[in-house]
């Protein structure tokens, strides 16, 4: 016995494979879908988070294995390490980016090496109450 398709995985996925060794879904995402999954995916957020974020239910693994289909890793090479965005004003970002080219490094890592500095070192009131 074979498990049928849902009428939504049908219109997510196409329809059923028509031989053996068929792909097991076409892609059939519409752009804005696609646009927000790689939004999504860009700020670091796993495919659980992008199935919330969407307001999706159940296509999780759906996600993760189409960003793997399309070579995307979500977490790149240092999967124990996450990305933080921050905003920032244009001025202190600028006072950092100058900074960065001072050390040979870029802005990026200038930030992580300052936070994880701080966050090593407990520094925290050094830095905050000022």
């Amino acid at each position: 016995m074979t498990n049928r398709p849902s009428e939504e995985q049908l219109h997510m996925f196409g329809g059923e494979p028509e031989r053996l060794g068929h792909p097991l879904f076409v892609e059939r995402w519409n752009n804005r879908k696609a646009f927000w999954i790689g939004v999504h995916a860009g700020r670091g957020l796993s495919a659980p988070a992008i199935e919330r974020a969407l307001g999706e239910q159940d296509t999780a693994n759906v996600i993760a294995h189409m960003m793997n289909v399309w070579g995307f890793r979500l977490d790149g090479e240092k999967h124990t390490h996450g990305i933080v965005r921050v905003p920032i004003a244009a001025v202190h970002r600028t006072d950092i980016a100058r900074e960065a080219t001072a050390r040979e490094t870029d802005l990026p890592d200038l930030c992580r090496q300052i936070l994880a500095g701080v966050a090593a070192g407990d520094l925290y009131k050094a830095v905050l109450d000022l």
